[in-house]
């Protein structure tokens, strides 16, 4: 599954192992251990997922 992030940024959910906030950030985990911070907050990152999928079914 992808996420939208910013521009062109998107997260595929495959590379990822948490999705965490700390400091009023979202923090990305990937697999290779390197950390990304995103604008959004979690529950905003699973909705432009959702709405992502719901896009591409069409």
């Amino acid at each position: 599954m992808f996420i939208p992030l910013e521009g062109e940024n998107v997260l595929c959910l495959a590379n990822a192992v948490a999705l965490y906030r700390e400091n009023d950030k979202t923090i990305i985990l990937r697999r290779n251990g390197t950390k990304e911070t995103a604008p959004f907050t979690p529950q905003t990152l699973k909705k432009r997922g959702e709405a992502l999928w719901e896009e591409s079914a069409l």
